[in-house]
């Protein structure tokens, strides 16, 4: 919501043509935006090393794949073929 904010006060004070407020608002929205990025991935990441089931970032448990189903891994059908 802060990047959005932060958008439109960059477009509006580009507009009018404040530049100083309009080079500070996108700075911010740029800063914002790059800052959820990289929580977001982060997060997808941590929750695929840690084999958790969905990657969520707002629930605070998950279940974790039972075992057996990390260990007999993918089926034969969707495995990749791989050159030998």
């Amino acid at each position: 919501m802060v990047a959005f904010a932060t958008l439109a006060m960059a477009l509006t004070a580009a507009g009018t043509g404040h530049t100083e407020w309009a080079m500070l608002a996108g700075i911010v929205c740029a800063a914002t935006a790059l800052f959820g990025i990289t929580v977001m991935t982060t997060t997808v990441h941590r929750d695929h090393v840690d084999h958790h089931n969905v990657p969520s970032l707002l629930n605070d448990t998950w279940e974790s794949t039972p075992a057996f189903a990390r260990r007999r891994g993918a089926p034969r059908a969707i495995e990749p073929h791989r050159m030998r």
